[in-house]
C-alpha cells in the first residue's frame, strides 16, 4: 500500500479518452498523485518539475515526437532511471514498434484495449520487482557495479526471491558487460547456456567474446542468432560490429541497414549506415538514409540544421554520380533541404558560410561556375579549420571540384585526431577520411567528368586512357553500372583488337562480377548480354559507347 500512496505518477497521451481512461484507472486503484501531459513537450517540463516513479506513455504520439525519442530524451536527461517504472501504451504492433520498445526495453509494453484489472495485475508486478530490487538498480545507478554483483548474488541465494531469478541472472549479466568484466561474464554466460538457451544470454555472451576477440566463435553463433526473430536485431547490430572489426565494410553496412530496417527509429543507426553507405561509395543509399535520418529525427533529441544540411550534401555526392538530366530532380532535392533549415530553424545561428559551400557545389553541378565560384571565395581565403568535421568535409569537397585541389588536399590532411562518440562511427570515419584524402590526391576529377572524358578517348579510338580512366570512374563508384557497362565495352574492343593485357584482366573480372549482380533495367541488361557474348567471341557487332553521365 505504502507503493500506492507514495507513487508520483505521470500519464503522457495525446488522446483526452484515454488520459481519462488512465487516470480513473489508476485512481480507481488508489493512486491518488497523478498528472497528465498531453504532448512530449509537456512531459518534459513537467519532469523538470519533479522525480516521477512511474511513467505510462502512449508510443503513438504525434504532437512534437513520438514515444521512442521521448524515452530516448528522457533517458539521456536523467528523467528515467533504473529505478523508475516506465510503461509504453499502443494499439500498434507493428513488428517496427515492436522492436523498437525491445531495443528501448522498458518495464512493460501493454497493448490496447486493456481493462483497469488488467493495468493493476501489470503495475503490481513490475512495482513489487522495483522495490525489492531496488537496492541493486540504485547501485547501477551509481555504477558501483562490484555492489551491484555482490546484491545480486545475494538476492539469489534468498528463496523468497525466487520468482525473481530470471530478472537478476539477466541483470548480473549485464553488470559484468558494463564494466567490462569480459573474462568473468563469458564464464557466467556459458553457465547460464549449459541449463537455458536464452537468446538474451547468448547475446550477452557474443558481447564479451568480440570484447576478448575470439571472434570465430562469436560469428558462429551470430550466425544462429541473426535467424531467430527475437534476437535478430541485436545479431545484426553485433554482426556489423564483427565485419567492421574485420574491415569488411560492404558486409558492416549491409548488417546495419538491415538492422535499420527492422527498427527505423534508432537514429545512431542510421547514422553508422551513412557513414559506411558513403564509404562504400553507395551515394544512393547514403542520400536515402539522410532522409530517413532528418525524417525520424524531426523534432526528437536529435534535430538540428545540420541534420537538414546533411541530407543537401548527400544529394550533391550522389548526383555528381548521375548524368546532368538524372541530377537535375536531386539537386532540387537538396536546395529543398536547405531552403528547410530557414523554415524548420528560424532563429538558429547557422554559419552562413557552410550553407553557401553546398549550395556552390549545387551550382557547379548545374554548370553555374560563376555563381559556385562568387559562393566559395570566402571559405576558400578563410581556409581555415572548423569546429565541426562535417563542415570541413564538406568544404574539402568543394574545394576539388572547383579546381582548388592543393586547397582541398591540405585542408583533408589537416584533419586531426577526433572524438566520433561510439567505435563504430571512429572506426568508419577515420577510415573514411584516409580513403576521401587518398582518393582527392590520385584522383583530380569527378565520376562524371571521368566518365564523360574516357568516352572521348575511347571515340578517338584511345584505348588504354580510356581504360584508365574507366578504372579510375570504377574505384570511385564502384557500384555504377553505367560506368562499369562503358567499361566493359572498351575492354572488350581491346580484347578483340589487341588481347587483354596482365593488368586489364582484373578489371575485366570486376565489371564482370558488377554487372553479374547489380540489377539493371532491360536496355543495360541487353547490353551486358551483347557485351558477355562478344567477350565470349559470339554474337554480332554492338555500337560505339555513347552513354555520358
Amino acid at each position: 500500500m505504502d507503493l500506492i500512496n507514495s507513487a508520483e505518477i505521470l500519464i503522457i497521451d495525446d488522446q483526452a479518452l484515454a488520459q481519462n481512461f488512465l487516470k480513473k484507472s489508476l485512481e480507481s486503484l488508489g493512486y491518488k498523485h497523478i498528472k497528465i501531459a498531453e504532448s512530449a513537450k509537456h512531459a518534459l517540463q513537467l519532469c523538470q518539475e519533479q522525480n516521477f516513479s512511474i511513467i505510462l506513455c502512449s508510443f503513438n504520439l504525434s504532437r512534437d515526437r513520438d514515444g521512442f525519442h521521448l524515452f530516448e530524451e528522457m533517458k539521456v536527461k536523467g528523467y528515467i532511471r533504473p529505478t523508475t517504472t516506465f510503461i509504453f501504451v499502443s494499439a500498434e504492433t507493428s513488428p517496427a514498434l515492436v522492436n523498437s520498445v525491445v531495443e528501448l526495453q522498458p518495464d512493460d509494453f501493454l497493448v490496447k484495449p486493456f481493462t483497469a484489472k488488467e493495468l493493476k495485475i501489470r503495475l503490481e508486478r513490475v512495482l513489487s520487482r522495483k522495490d525489492k530490487l531496488k537496492s541493486v538498480y540504485r547501485a547501477i545507478e551509481s555504477k558501483k557495479y562490484n555492489k551491484a554483483i555482490q546484491l545480486i548474488d545475494n538476492h539469489l541465494e534468498n528463496p523468497k526471491l525466487a520468482k525473481l531469478a530470471p530478472f537478476l541472472v539477466r541483470i548480473k549479466g549485464d553488470t559484468l558487460l558494463a564494466m567490462e568484466a569480459y573474462e568473468e561474464a563469458e564464464r557466467y554466460y556459458h553457465s547460464i547456456l549449459e541449463k537455458y538457451r536464452f537468446a538474451w544470454a547468448q547475446v550477452g555472451l557474443v558481447k564479451a567474446l568480440l570484447a576478448l576477440d575470439k571472434n570465430e566463435t562469436a560469428e558462429a553463433i551470430l550466425t544462429r542468432l541473426v535467424e531467430r526473430p527475437e534476437s535478430r536485431l541485436a545479431a545484426l547490430d553485433l554482426l556489423g560490429q564483427f565485419h567492421l572489426h574485420n574491415d569488411d565494410f560492404e558486409k558492416a553496412y549491409a548488417d546495419f541497414n538491415q538492422a535499420a530496417e527492422l527498427s527505423p527509429r534508432n537514429i545512431d543507426r542510421h547514422k553508422n549506415v551513412l557513414n559506411l553507405a558513403r564509404l562504400i561509395h553507395d551515394h544512393n543509399a547514403q542520400f536515402e538514409t539522410a532522409k530517413n535520418i532528418a525524417k525520424y529525427g524531426k523534432r526528437s533529441i536529435h534535430d538540428s540544421p545540420d541534420l537538414y544540411l546533411t541530407v543537401a550534401r548527400a544529394g550533391v555526392d550522389y548526383a555528381l554520380t548521375l548524368s546532368e538530366e538524372e541530377s537535375a530532380p536531386i539537386l532540387r532535392q537538396s536546395e529543398k533541404y536547405i531552403e528547410e533549415i530557414k523554415k524548420e530553424f528560424p532563429n538558429a545561428k547557422l554559419a552562413k558560410e557552410k550553407i553557401n559551400v553546398t549550395k556552390a557545389r549545387i551550382h557547379y553541378l548545374k554548370n553555374e561556375q560563376a555563381q559556385a565560384q562568387q559562393l566559395i571565395q570566402s571559405a576558400l581565403y578563410g581556409n581555415s579549420q572548423s569546429q565541426n568535421i562535417e563542415d570541413d568535409i564538406d568544404k574539402a569537397k568543394a574545394f576539388h571540384e572547383l579546381g582548388h585541389k592543393d586547397a582541398a588536399l591540405e585542408l583533408l590532411e589537416n584533419i586531426g585526431e577526433t572524438n566520433f562518440g561510439n567505435e563504430v562511427s571512429q572506426k568508419v570515419m577515420e577510415q573514411y577520411l584516409k580513403q576521401e584524402a587518398q582518393e582527392r590526391r590520385d584522383i583530380p576529377f569527378s565520376p562524371r567528368e571521368l566518365n564523360n572524358m574516357a568516352v572521348g578517348f575511347y571515340s578517338k579510338n584511345q584505348l588504354e586512357p580510356a581504360i584508365q580512366t574507366f578504372s579510375d570512374a570504377l574505384r570511385l563508384m564502384p557500384k555504377n553500372v553505367r560506368i562499369a557497362l562503358n567499361f566493359l565495352q572498351v575492354l572488350v574492343d581491346q580484347k578483340k583488337r589487341q588481347g587483354l593485357k596482365a593488368h586489364h584482366q582484373p578489371m575485366f573480372d570486376k565489371c564482370m562480377i558488377l554487372l553479374s549482380t547489380e540489377k539493371m533495367d532491360d536496355k543495360q541488361q541487353r547490353r551486358f548480354e551483347i557485351l558477355r557474348s562478344k567477350a565470349n567471341n559470339e554474337g554480332s557487332e554492338f555500337d560505339t559507347i555513347n552513354e555520358k553521365i
